[in-house]
């Protein structure tokens, strides 16, 4: 049974080569496999997180103890049934969008194989199985930022890529260090951390833990290794940004979970300067993020930088090295998820609407789109941390953690650039739901009504989400604190 496993990764990856390969040109066949799969990708993960929880399952031996194998875990769980499901909700709002797209077979072939891709990064069960399973990640989801085939998508395209081997490989060097140490009794990862065995900060194991963090921190967009998100985001199709946002930058997170606390060890982290680093590095990118996020006029741009704010906010947790802080990491990982692909699919609802691409092109449009720019509200407030929202959840234990700390000057700064901050976010979300709702409509904007049901009812069963586990986040805290027993905090 454990080859179920295997068949949840399989699953999408076969069907999106099959279909590039076919002779198939008919866009309603092209989105019909890219639901069934996508429905089919999310029911084996659901049953395969069930029935083979706690195995391990190996699909190639290799030389010198490498081997391609995968995993059920906590983490596995959460992630994998998070990227699967917000695939699978995605897939029924791109039927629509993709009318005014071009390259539709090629795009949703690919994004058939990225979902497959995602699921193995989330199942790895070893550091080069994960190294693997990124680079197949990002060169898939390449595909995605350069589907209009003009000049500047083609330019971010290969930002994105340049900046996701550069990462990557930073992240190798910590793997084959790994891997050549005699220090780790595995080369597995290990809840609580493989060289959790050394019991000291060894000078060698901090400056290899640093580099591999600081690598895969790129994916997640970490200052300094942001500056692709703004240039990446704005040229990807709207629902591509939401998964480049919401979930493939991820994967940098899973990354940093997996080194932090399944091969170097929390313990070994505690106290040293790469948890001062990181802590520093994660601050400032939630204040510099929220700052240009203010300040910015290209609607997904502004969306771009928000990123980079609020997944910093999950490694600002995870580098607390303690309990409550990886918690609100976790479920700032969640929320985040959400509300971003909301936040994109708005934008998508407006572009193909009404080809506006900028904050202050938005003025009285909310009379003509209600919904999208309700949703748009609910998304927007929960990432500032409203009550009874997701983010309220995540953001209330992170500011917890920030006042359990080591460094306590350091946290200190944390808990108020975390304030700070959500003020920053409600203030260039709800300027935009204010100037669409309630100011007068500009001449220039005479666009008609609202998009269809298809691009609508994604938007709002993330939407209702965000508020159902704000209101009720027992659940997810339950599964989140499972998740974190695992990691020898």
């Amino acid at each position: 049974m454990n080859y179920l496993i295997l068949l949840t990764i399989a699953l999408p990856v076969l069907s999106g080569i099959a279909l590039i390969f076919s002779s198939i040109k008919d866009r309603k066949q092209i989105h019909t496999i890219s639901l069934v799969f996508t429905a089919l990708t999310f029911i084996t993960v659901v049953i395969s997180n069930i029935v083979n929880f706690g195995e391990r399952c190996v699909f190639l031996n290799m030389p010198m103890g490498l081997s391609l194998s995968f995993k059920v875990d906590w983490l596995a769980v959460l992630f994998s049934t998070l990227f699967s499901f917000v695939w699978f909700i995605v897939g029924i709002y791109n039927k629509e969008y993709f009318k005014s797209e071009n390259n539709e077979k090629r795009f949703v072939s690919f994004y058939l194989m990225a979902l497959g891709c995602v699921i193995a990064t989330a199942y790895s069960s070893n550091p080069f199985t994960f190294y693997t399973s990124f680079e197949a990640m990002s060169l898939t989801s390449f595909v995605f930022v350069l589907n209009s085939q003009t000049k500047e998508s083609i330019i971010a395209a290969k930002k994105y890529i340049y900046y996701s081997i550069f990462g990557a490989l930073c992240g190798l060097v910590g793997i084959m260090a790994f891997y050549g140490s005699d220090l780790a009794p595995t080369k597995e990862f290990i809840a609580g951390g493989a060289l959790a065995n050394v019991g000291a900060s060894t000078p060698a194991i901090l400056i290899v833990a640093f580099i591999s963090i600081l690598g895969f921190s790129c994916k997640a967009g970490m200052f300094p290794m942001h500056a692709w998100l703004p240039a990446v985001y704005p040229e990807a199709p709207s629902p591509a940004s939401g998964l480049l946002s919401g979930i493939i930058a991820k994967a940098g997170i899973i990354a940093i979970l997996r080194i932090v606390f399944f091969v170097v060890g929390p313990q070994i982290l505690m106290g040293t300067w790469v948890q001062l680093v990181f802590l520093i590095l994660s601050i400032t990118t939630i204040f510099m993020g929220s700052m240009m996020a203010y300040k910015e006029n290209i609607f997904k741009r502004r969306l771009a930088y928000s990123s980079a704010s609020q997944i910093s906010y999950a490694i600002f947790g995870i580098m607390m090295l303690n309990t409550v802080g990886a918690i609100g990491a976790l479920l700032q990982v969640v929320f985040h998820a959400l509300a971003k692909n909301v936040l994109f699919l708005c934008s998508g609802n407006i572009i193909y609407k009404t080809n506006k691409t900028k904050v202050s092109e938005l003025t009285g449009l909310g009379k003509a789109m209600p919904a999208t720019f309700t949703f748009f509200t609910i998304a927007g407030i929960s990432l500032a941390g409203v009550p009874f929202t997701g983010g309220f959840v995540s953001k209330y234990f992170l500011a917890q953690s920030a006042l359990h700390g080591i460094f306590v000057q350091v946290e200190f700064v944390g808990f108020i650039i975390i304030m700070v901050s959500a003020l920053l976010t409600g203030g260039y979300i709800l300027s935009i739901t204010a100037k669409a709702l309630f100011a007068e409509r500009s001449q220039e904007v005479t666009e008609g009504s609202e998009v269809n049901a298809t691009m609508i009812i994604p938007v709002a069963i993330l939407a209702i989400l965000i508020i159902a586990i704000g209101v009720y986040p027992q659940l997810v805290i339950n599964v989140v604190t499972n998740v974190v027993s695992t990691f020898g905090i």
